[in-house]
């Protein structure tokens, strides 16, 4: 069954969102999210992941254009609420993700997931 490489997802994110360095792979959400400082105490979970998310729906696209054969088809486009009023003076909308996954029942056990 075929799968993204951690290289597509990092072709179609931000450079430097992704680096390698001793056998380890390593996120950076200032890449990721463009802010010049992310701190744990951040309330930002949900930015990163939605645009990790969105990459990988973009990799995924362009490995089935390359691929037609082996279709991948585990990372949707995300599907959009209707655009609310943030009471900022901005608008916000919901923006869900889907995420379909093969793996072992015992995920402790594994060191890389299938789709």
């Amino acid at each position: 069954m075929a799968d993204l490489t951690l290289q597509n997802l990092a072709d179609k994110l931000p450079a430097g969102s992704l680096t390698e360095t001793a056998d380890d792979v390593t996120i950076s959400l200032k890449a990721v999210t463009g802010e010049a400082a992310v701190q744990l105490a951040d309330e930002m979970v949900a930015e990163p992941l939605s645009k990790i998310m969105s990459a990988a729906a973009e990799a995924e696209d362009d490995y089935n254009t390359a691929n037609p054969s082996t279709q991948i088809n585990s990372y949707p486009n995300p599907t959009f609420g209707a655009p609310v009023a943030d009471g900022n003076g901005g608008f916000v909308a919901s923006r869900n993700h889907t995420l379909s996954v093969r793996a072992p029942l015992n995920l402790d056990e594994i060191t890389a997931v299938s789709v």
